[in-house]
């Protein structure tokens, strides 16, 4: 073997090794590299230095530049977003976190956030848990469930893959393989794998408005009343309400969401309220004019009312991204009737329910940058009825369907819009 091609090999060594030094040395994006999103829509760049109570510092490259909390919107980190885990809990102080396990002994609860180290908190500040992953059929009905008010914690039990049905009574424990629930001073063992999930007494508790959510990677959303972070560490350090303290991984970090992330819809500008279908001056009765004027949608603290057939539009700010909303039959209402709920986007229909009694529905949809929201309800006939070929939302409304325009009052409670 010739000197010249022992050389020429050597070199080639040495330069494998260097490619090899060199891209070991040239990882992906810092986590600690982020962009940062102000109130005034302003975008930057750079290396996080700090985060406290006061606000945010950036090293942008050559000047650092340190940001009020009131001039935060949102900081964006960039790591890789990770696969949901099925189960999912939510903390009374507005937590909701994908998990990994749930035990509950004595007064104290444990959750194990996924991917990340377990958390120890009083039992009072669970709200729910949810062991399945929901579909279209159970979804309705477990996020109905959420957002009702509830007197006594509730076992949300799957049938099967397409109803749940529910029962009453005082959660005492949890493990991993059964809830134990006491109803009319019996006590049981239910196995979790026939549980949809359980959710806990709403009664005398709120939800405490929190200034900042932090988005983790594995989908957790956590309502911190601080934050902190300092240069070189490897955490970003949580407070929650409670006192309850917590860190998550650097490179979990997905988003920092300051103070305005969270728009009730009834606070949102209404584009329009209609009740029946709209009809030229010239055709509308006098009756039917003041019954569209009476039954016509409204908004009452917080509850948005639409009597059937009505619907009501929503101008979408800019920003928002999830709307989170549920759906029940007027309290005033003794005598029901079938009512198809609906909600559109930009006039495109993107979720549909039917109220047949007092059960709630509930429903989570992305917003998928729509510029406008409406919330609709419409009569359904009875099957003997001999008007169930006619259109139901004729403009033709008279005194005989003021008694089924009550029954079809319906109430879409808890509605918000979520940056």
């Amino acid at each position: 073997m010739n000197k010249t091609f022992l050389r020429q090999m050597a070199a080639w060594a040495v330069i494998s090794v260097l490619t090899l030094v060199i891209a070991s040395k040239s990882p992906a994006q810092s986590p600690t590299e982020v962009t940062v999103i102000t109130s005034g829509g302003e975008n930057m760049q750079g290396e996080l230095v700090s985060i406290d109570d006061s606000g945010v510092s950036l090293d942008r490259g050559n000047e650092v530049v340190s940001l009020a909390a009131e001039e935060l919107s949102q900081l964006r980190f960039a790591p890789t977003v990770l696969p949901q885990l099925p189960m999912k809990v939510q903390l009374s102080g507005g937590s909701l976190l994908s998990i990994t396990g749930v035990v509950w002994t004595d007064q104290t609860v444990t959750v194990t956030p996924a991917r990340q180290s377990p958390i120890e908190l009083p039992v009072e500040e669970l709200r729910w848990v949810r062991f399945r992953t929901g579909n279209t059929s159970t979804d309705p009905t477990w996020l109905g469930w959420v957002e009702e008010a509830r007197r006594a914690d509730r076992l949300a039990v799957r049938r099967n893959e397409k109803s749940l049905d529910s029962i009453d009574g005082t959660v005492i424990g949890i493990s991993r393989e059964s809830v134990r629930f006491e109803m009319r001073g019996n006590e049981i063992n239910a196995p979790v794998a026939k549980l949809e999930g359980v959710l806990l007494s709403t009664q005398n508790k709120k939800t405490p408005s929190t200034p900042i959510q932090v988005t983790d990677t594995s989908g957790s959303v956590w309502a911190a009343e601080s934050i902190r972070f300092a240069s070189g560490e490897n955490n970003i350090e949580i407070q929650l309400p409670g006192s309850i303290r917590h860190d998550i991984p650097l490179n979990q970090v997905l988003m920092l969401q300051y103070a305005g992330g969270i728009l009730s819809l009834s606070e949102a500008e209404i584009a329009s309220a209609s009740f029946g279908t709209q009809s030229s001056g010239s055709t509308q009765s006098a009756l039917s004019s003041d019954m569209e004027q009476w039954f016509s949608p409204e908004t009452e603290e917080g509850t948005i009312r639409v009597n059937a057939p009505g619907q009501i539009t929503f101008r979408v700010p800019d920003g928002y991204q999830k709307l989170i909303i549920a759906a029940r039959r007027g309290k005033e209402v003794n005598q029901f009737m079938a009512v198809r709920l609906e909600v559109l986007l930009d006039g495109s229909v993107q979720w549909t329910g039917v109220l047949q009694d007092r059960q709630s529905l509930g429903l989570e949809l992305p917003l998928a940058n729509a510029r406008q929201l409406s919330l609709k309800a419409t009569p359904l006939p009875k099957p003997d009825d001999p008007k169930s070929t006619t259109n139901t939302t004729s403009t033709n409304t008279s005194i005989g369907d003021i008694s089924g325009t009550l029954g079809g009052t319906v109430e879409w409670f808890s509605g918000r819009l979520l940056k």
